[in-house]
Formats: structure tokens, C-alpha cells, sequence
């Protein structure tokens, strides 16, 4: 039976010319996705409640002011937010203090991809470019940030807070050490930890980069505290959903997570913003499943699971986590 309960923990609201904090978005030219066209994309699935996550805005307080306000509208289901916040900056006391004040802020996300300078094919984010000379900075593993960005992190147990880890495979060992340091913390690591561009054709260049996920996967694995999102899955395997190889490779990466964590752990989610193809690959790919066909694949995908663990995967492991 397909699920009779959906809880999406990761979708994305945007409408860059109206908001002034969403500036750098509009730098890269990112169009509006409302409410509305997030129901239009969710229409006929069983979506009781959602989660909103940060979308790079230039000034995270006045996106969560933004999206209670749509909530408070009657335009949304969004039970918690995903709130974004610089942990390094040196303010962020008084800027976690004010998201704790904001109604449905549950946890912070802050972007911190990182494998080389930013060239737009390496598994670094385009966000992390807002800080150093534009080529950007690894708050995990740069001794210059490192320090600032954990006293930051360290803040978030006693506001009751969760982070949202998004990373490059390449950081997870770092992720794990800092995590370690911190057990008060609950984490979610985003978009399966984001193995970059895999072909699926059994090359030494597929080997190596699932050599180092499956290195820092499994260390994280060990952290009763960390959470995984089964997300934005083509750009782990880009064009999975159109070709049949591809997607049982990739369906064997999500059910090797799903067996490394634990269903209780783990947590389908949509990633839904722009478009199709934008969530499921992030550029990688220019078409994707719309959001019923793409939770059917999911549905396939542990359809001989105990029952208790697709109550996990579709709903309770996203309630428990973001505490909705």
C-alpha cells in the first residue's frame, strides 16, 4: 500500500524580486516558487505537513518571519523551519536568540559544501562563494573558520535547535569529528551526503568517489544523533529517473543508507523548488519526476519493507527529528 501519510521534510519557497533578503538568489537568477505551485506539484499526495529550509537568504530571521507570515496566511502547511544563520559570524548569539523567538523555527542550516575553490563542477556550492574572495571557504576542515563555525554549532543544543548538515563527501570525516565533540546536537545530513555525479558504470571514477561517501557515511553512521534525508537524488546518479540501470543503482545507494542507519533515521523528502528537474539534480540534469511520480519511486523502492519502516521513511522519522 502506498503511504497514507507523507511529512516532506525539504522543500523550498522563493520570490526573489519581492524579497529583499532573498538578494543573492536573485543573483543568480532564481525565479519565484510560492505555496501555491508547491501544492500545485504536490497535488494528490497524502502531504499532512512540511518542513521549509533555508534557501540561502541573506538574512535568515526575516525569511522565517517570511514563510510563518505565508503560514499565518492560510497558503501552506509548513509545521517547522529550517532556518539559515552564518554559526561563524560574530553575532550569532544574538542572531539564534532571535530565530528562537520566530514560531516553528526548529533547527539551522547553513551551506558549507566544499571540495576546492568553487568552479562549478566540483562538488563545492555556489553558496559558499559569499565568503572568502568568491572561490569560498570549508568551515570544517580551514583552521581560519573551523574554530568560529564550531563555537557557532555549539550554541544550538541549549536553544533546542538541530542543524541541517549539507557537505561534500570529502568533509564528512570532519563532520563526524566535529559532531562527536557535540552529541547534544541532532543533525540531518542532506541529500544522501551528496555523492557527486555518479555514471553508474562501474568506472574507477564512480569507485573512488563511493570509496570516500561510504568512508564518511559510515562514520556518521555511528552517531546515535545524525539523521539522513533521502533527497535530491540525481545529483548522486544525474538522469536516474530515465534510465532503468540507473535507477537500481541508485535505488541500492538509498537502501544501502536506509540499512547503514536504520529506517528510524532515515527520511524521504522532495527537495521541491523552481522546477523538477532543478530539485532532484540541483543543475546536474535538465529534467526530473514531478513530485507524484517521484514519491511512487520511493514507494517502489521499499515496498518489502516492514511496515513500521516505511512509517519512518514517509513520515515519522521527519516528525520525530524536526519534533512537528
Amino acid at each position: 500500500m502506498p503511504p497514507t501519510e507523507i511529512v516532506d521534510p525539504h522543500f523550498h519557497f522563493l520570490d526573489p524580486e519581492a524579497n529583499p533578503f532573498q538578494a543573492f538568489l536573485r543573483s543568480l537568477g532564481a525565479p519565484a516558487y510560492l505555496p501555491e505551485q508547491y501544492a500545485a506539484s504536490a497535488a494528490g499526495l497524502p502531504i499532512s505537513r512540511g518542513v521549509h529550509v533555508e534557501a540561502a537568504p541573506n538574512d535568515g530571521l526575516a525569511e522565517a518571519q517570511w514563510v510563518n507570515s505565508l503560514v499565518e496566511q492560510g497558503r501552506c502547511k509548513v509545521a517547522g523551519i529550517v532556518a539559515g544563520c552564518d554559526l561563524s559570524a560574530p553575532g550569532v548569539v544574538e542572531m539564534l536568540d532571535a530565530l528562537k523567538a520566530e514560531p516553528r523555527v526548529r533547527g539551522i542550516r547553513y551551506i558549507i559544501d566544499y571540495d576546492g575553490p568553487f568552479d562549478g563542477k566540483n562538488p563545492t556550492h555556489v553558496c559558499v562563494t559569499r565568503h572568502g574572495v568568491g572561490a569560498g571557504v570549508d568551515f570544517l576542515r580551514d583552521a581560519a573558520v573551523a574554530a568560529d563555525f564550531e563555537r557557532g554549532f555549539a550554541l544550538l543544543a541549549e536553544r533546542g535547535f538541530s542543524f541541517d548538515l549539507q557537505c561534500a563527501p570529502a568533509q564528512l570525516p570532519a563532520a563526524a569529528a566535529l559532531l562527536e565533540r557535540h552529541p547534544d546536537v541532532a543533525v540531518c545530513i542532506d541529500h544522501l551526503g551528496k555523492p557527486h555525479r555518479l555514471t553508474a558504470d562501474g568506472g574507477e571514477e564512480d569507485e573512488r568517489k563511493l570509496v570516500e561517501w561510504r568512508k564518511g557515511m559510515a562514520l556518521m553512521a555511528k552517531l546515535p544523533q545524525v539523521y539522513v534525508k533521502l533527497s535530491m537524488l540525481g545529483y548522486a546518479v544525474p538522469g536516474w529517473h530515465a534510465d532503468q540501470g540507473k535507477e537500481d543503482f541508485l535505488r541500492g545507494l538509498v537502501r544501502e543508507v536506509i540499512d547503514l542507519f536504520g529506517a528510524r533515521r532515515c527520511m524521504f523528502a522532495s527537495n521541491f523548488h523552481i522546477s523538477a528537474a532543478v530539485s532532484d539534480s540541483d543543475g546536474a540534469f535538465d529534467t526530473g519526476l514531478e513530485m507524484p511520480e517521484l514519491y511512487a519511486r520511493f514507494d517502489a523502492w521499499v515496498a518489502d519493507l516492514p511496515e513500521t519502516d516505511r512509517h519512518r521513511l514517509f513520515s515519522g522519522s521527519a516528525s520525530e527529528f524536526y519534533r512537528l
